[in-house]
Protein backbone atom coordinates (compact mmCIF):
# COMPACT_ATOMS: atom_id res chain seq x y z
CA UNK A 1 0.00 0.00 0.00
CA UNK A 2 1.21 3.33 -0.82
CA UNK A 3 0.30 6.81 0.49
CA UNK A 4 -0.28 8.01 -2.93
CA UNK A 5 -0.72 7.25 -6.06
CA UNK A 6 2.66 6.16 -7.83
CA UNK A 7 4.12 5.40 -11.49
CA UNK A 8 6.15 2.45 -11.58
CA UNK A 9 8.66 0.77 -14.44
CA UNK A 10 7.23 -2.77 -15.94
CA UNK A 11 9.76 -3.44 -18.20
CA UNK A 12 13.17 -3.65 -17.83
CA UNK A 13 14.65 -1.15 -20.66
CA UNK A 14 11.76 1.14 -18.99
CA UNK A 15 9.51 1.63 -22.05
CA UNK A 16 6.41 0.86 -20.47
CA UNK A 17 4.94 1.87 -16.69
CA UNK A 18 1.92 1.59 -14.46
CA UNK A 19 0.46 3.83 -13.08
CA UNK A 20 -1.09 2.32 -9.23
CA UNK A 21 -3.64 4.26 -6.66
CA UNK A 22 -2.97 3.94 -3.38
CA UNK A 23 -4.15 0.72 -2.54
CA UNK A 24 -1.85 -0.69 -5.47
CA UNK A 25 -4.27 -1.35 -7.93
CA UNK A 26 -3.27 -0.81 -11.54
CA UNK A 27 -5.06 2.09 -12.73
CA UNK A 28 -3.81 2.14 -16.22
CA UNK A 29 -0.54 1.49 -18.61
CA UNK A 30 1.26 3.09 -20.81
CA UNK A 31 4.81 5.67 -21.91
CA UNK A 32 5.88 7.46 -18.70
CA UNK A 33 4.57 10.51 -20.37
CA UNK A 34 1.06 9.13 -20.74
CA UNK A 35 1.09 7.77 -16.92
CA UNK A 36 2.61 11.19 -16.22
CA UNK A 37 -0.66 12.68 -17.53
CA UNK A 38 -3.03 10.49 -15.65
CA UNK A 39 -1.48 10.71 -12.56
CA UNK A 40 -1.84 15.09 -12.91
CA UNK A 41 -5.03 14.81 -13.81
CA UNK A 42 -6.67 12.44 -11.37
CA UNK A 43 -4.62 14.23 -8.62
CA UNK A 44 -5.39 18.26 -9.32
CA UNK A 45 -7.92 19.71 -7.18
CA UNK A 46 -10.99 19.60 -8.44
CA UNK A 47 -12.36 23.18 -9.57
CA UNK A 48 -16.05 24.30 -10.23
CA UNK A 49 -17.24 24.32 -13.65
CA UNK A 50 -18.16 27.89 -14.77
CA UNK A 51 -18.93 29.25 -18.40
CA UNK A 52 -18.33 33.29 -18.82
CA UNK A 53 -21.57 34.27 -20.88
CA UNK A 54 -22.73 37.60 -22.48
CA UNK A 55 -26.04 38.68 -22.02
CA UNK A 56 -27.91 41.72 -23.71
CA UNK A 57 -29.09 43.98 -21.26
CA UNK A 58 -31.42 46.87 -22.76
CA UNK A 59 -29.98 48.36 -25.72
CA UNK A 60 -27.63 46.01 -27.97
CA UNK A 61 -24.85 48.84 -27.26
CA UNK A 62 -24.65 47.98 -23.46
CA UNK A 63 -23.78 44.44 -23.10
CA UNK A 64 -23.01 42.26 -19.22
CA UNK A 65 -20.60 39.00 -18.16
CA UNK A 66 -21.95 36.79 -16.09
CA UNK A 67 -20.44 33.72 -14.60
CA UNK A 68 -22.95 30.98 -15.24
CA UNK A 69 -22.64 27.40 -13.76
CA UNK A 70 -22.67 25.21 -16.86
CA UNK A 71 -25.48 22.22 -16.85
CA UNK A 72 -24.91 18.79 -17.11
CA UNK A 73 -24.75 17.19 -20.57
CA UNK A 74 -28.68 16.50 -20.92
CA UNK A 75 -29.63 14.60 -24.37
CA UNK A 76 -32.16 16.33 -26.29
CA UNK A 77 -35.49 13.97 -26.84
Amino acid sequence: MYTKAMILPLDIEGKIYTLQDEKGKTIGTGTREVCEAVLNIITRPSTPSVSVRSFFVGSRSRRTTMLVPQRPYLRSR
